[in-house]
């Protein structure tokens, strides 16, 4: 389905009813894996904003594990150690790649889940997988939630698995200069807003091999540097 249309279709399916009542919520990953190792332990932490700015707390939320071809299983999150955070503790099965897919407890019918790229998991002491900065700021683009307000073809697959509000500018075949990028990553506030969209864009604290990343694939200075 062409991307304005699959955008329409979930604006039509949930705004309606949910969105324009306080019913969406943009999920941040805080530690998003690159991959992981098999028997070891990993603590994914991440936060919910409602509308992308308020963080929310009380939620009862699970990660859902899909692991191969196993049936999928769940763990309960329990709060982070600051307001609006949640965590959730996997011990890392012993297969080619996980789906993990946050379900915060806020809102239904998908507007409070977050879906992630498949994670590549390697064995013990195995090689670790290598990612081009473009390809770490895809996976980042859907693990930080940004695809939740952002409309952006080239990152199909964030629309493909989850839910898209579109409240704020289309980022689908545009390359922005890398130092406005930065800007609008590091400090948005510094800059004025854009548009009459009604949610401004948070301060994720990005670290700054994430901001890195995201720069890259938005900007499109990684495309011209991996060439």
């Amino acid at each position: 389905m062409p991307m304005l249309k699959l955008v329409a279709a979930a604006l039509a399916a949930g705004l309606g009813t949910n969105g324009l009542v306080g019913g969406w919520a943009v999920i941040t990953v805080e530690n998003p894996p690159e991959y992981l190792e098999a028997g070891t332990t990993y603590a994914i932490e991440y936060t919910v904003r409602q509308h992308g700015k308020t963080l929310l707390t009380g939620l009862d939320g699970t990660l859902l594990v899909q692991a191969g071809g196993t049936d999928p299983f769940t763990i309960d999150t329990k709060p982070g150690s600051s307001a609006g955070h949640y965590l959730a503790t996997l011990r890392v099965p012993a297969t080619e790649g996980l789906r993990l897919t946050i379900r915060s407890g806020f809102s239904g019918n998908g507007w409070g889940d977050l879906t992630l790229l498949p994670i590549p998991v390697i064995r013990a002491g195995g090689e670790r997988p290598s990612f081009s900065s473009v390809q770490v700021g895809r996976r980042l683009f859907v693990a930080k939630g940004c695809g939740t307000c952002h409309v952006n073809g080239d990152v199909p697959e964030f629309a493909t698995l989850n839910r898209v509000v579109a409240e704020a500018p289309v980022l689908t075949g545009r390359r922005l200069a890398a130092e406005y990028v930065r800007q609008r990553l590091t400090d948005p506030t510094s800059l004025p807003r854009i548009g009459d969209y009604p949610v401004r864009m948070p301060d994720l604290s990005l670290a700054p091999a994430e901001v890195d990343a995201l720069v890259a694939l938005v900007s499109g200075a990684g495309d011209r540097a991996e060439r």
